[in-house]
């Protein structure tokens, strides 16, 4: 059966009501893996089916240098080099860009966190089509300083050099701020943040939209499959 992974590395709560979001919107399974907290044996139980991959945020920062990193850095790997799409939000934003060779520090001189929202102008993409621009809710210290060359930058912004990236080839995309964010996400993480709730939709659209690709890829992969049967 297809199914996209999201990997949720909290350090302290899983992400459950941005998984929960996730999987009522996808057209497709979802399952949720906790490598922080548990270790990463659920990722490598995964079976066949595999069609893309989400890495959440983390109170972690990918110089920790943790075991639980160093093994689903190993997970990833092969996948990543491999094609799967792959999408990683603020850490895992952060996670994919150093793996693919960029990489990252931090946004202020005290190393206090960046908390509340900013407006985000998305390129049109494959993934989501002619993108926009909207509100989305942000909650990081480190930001990705540099991409190498086989990565483009999509978003830029007066706070972050890189709110946005995809690679040239690989289908492969990242976002600084945390548009899986859903109400209890915020509260949770304290984030100031006095918007309406329904301008949380720009960026779960996003979001959605990679399930979307995700899901319509591996059925395009399945029917080439299917006429190929003599």
């Amino acid at each position: 059966m297809p199914h996209v992974a999201v990997i949720d590395p909290g350090t302290r709560q899983p992400e459950l009501g941005s998984f929960n979001r996730i999987a009522r919107a996808a057209p497709i399974a979802v399952t949720h893996h906790l490598p922080a907290l548990f270790g990463v044996s659920s990722l490598l139980a995964e079976g066949d089916g595999l069609v893309g991959v989400i890495v959440l945020g983390s109170g972690a920062s990918v110089h920790d240098d943790l075991a639980w990193q160093h093994d689903l850095i190993a997970w990833l790997r092969p996948r990543l080099a491999a094609g799967l799409p792959m999408l990683g939000l603020c850490y895992g934003h952060q996670l994919l860009a150093t793996m693919l060779g960029g990489t990252v520090g931090y946004v202020r001189d005290d190393h206090e966190k960046l908390r509340g929202a900013r407006t985000i102008v998305v390129p049109p993409d494959p993934w989501w089509g002619p993108g926009g621009a909207g509100s989305m809710v942000v909650s990081h210290r480190e930001m990705v300083t540099s991409l190498p060359g086989s990565c483009a930058v999509l978003a830029a912004s007066d706070a972050v050099p890189v709110e946005a990236f995809a690679h040239r080839e690989l289908p492969v995309r990242g976002f600084q701020p945390h548009p899986e964010a859903t109400p209890d996400f915020i509260t949770g993480n304290q984030i100031p943040y006095d918007g309406p709730a329904h301008a949380l939709a720009f960026g779960h659209g996003l979001v959605d939209a990679f399930v979307v690709a995700a899901a319509q890829g591996a059925n395009a992969t399945s029917s080439a499959r299917a006429s190929a049967v003599p």
